[in-house]
Formats: structure tokens, sequence, C-alpha cells
């Protein structure tokens, strides 16, 4: 039988487990930055595809609870998001001026945030509406 030497050293050392650590530390930071970062995106976009749908949707109403005449209006939603709607006349020499109806160009612009990290989207569009403002 061979015999089992009892002095050999078993386990790690201090300095082992500070450096092990030290590197668990960093890792952890590292992936809790790059979570952070995923957070803040994901919060951009919502706030986009929320400021978007906005838009289209004002945009839907036009023609039907929006009169469709030259001029500007502004409002702001209820979550924050402030809005501008703009309406000009769109002109074309290919489009015969003996029509009824008049081409108009619409822009609609959703705004948020503060005065120092303002952000906003602009969608235009153009619809077919009286040339005459109807009274």
């Amino acid at each position: 039988m061979i015999p089992i030497q009892k002095n050999a050293q078993q386990g790690f050392t201090l300095l082992e487990v500070i450096v092990a650590l030290t590197i668990v530390a960093l890792c952890f930071s590292v992936l809790l930055g790059v979570i952070s970062g995923g957070l803040g995106q994901t919060n951009r976009a919502e706030t986009l595809a929320a400021a978007g749908s906005l838009a289209q949707s004002l945009l839907a109403d036009l023609g039907t609870e929006i009169p469709i005449a030259p001029g500007e209006t502004d409002g702001q939603f209820a979550n924050g998001f402030r809005w501008r709607l703009r309406i000009e006349p769109y002109t074309d020499p290919t489009i015969p001026q003996n029509l009824s109806v008049g081409a108009f160009r619409a822009l609609v612009q959703i705004a948020w945030g503060d005065d120092n990290q303002e952000r906003s989207i602009n969608l235009t569009t153009l619809r077919l509406g009286p040339k005459q403002p109807v009274r």
C-alpha cells in the first residue's frame, strides 16, 4: 500500500479568490450595461411606435372629423404627446384646374419630451378636398 501524503495543499488561496471575484464583478458590470442599453432602446422604440400611431390616427381623421382646409392646428394628447397639423394646397401642373376638388398636402408632427431633449416624428400625405372650404 502506498501512503497518502496529508500535507498536500487543498483549496484556493486568498489571492485566487480575490482575482476570481474581480473577474465576476467585471463581467456583471458589462452585462448590466448591455441590459440597461437594451432596455433604453426598447423604451425609445415603444415611444416612437406610439407617436407614429398617433400621427396615423390624426391623418385617418383628416376629411372626416378634421376638415380638409388650408391652415394649421395643434393640440396635446392625454399621454403628453403634442401634435401639430398643417394643411396646404398642393400644386401640380399636371392636375387640371377646372376640377371641384383640389389636392392638399397634410403634414402631421408629433413631439414629446422636454425642451432639452425634445423628439418628434413627421408624417406627410396628400388628400383630396373641396377647393373652397365648406362653411
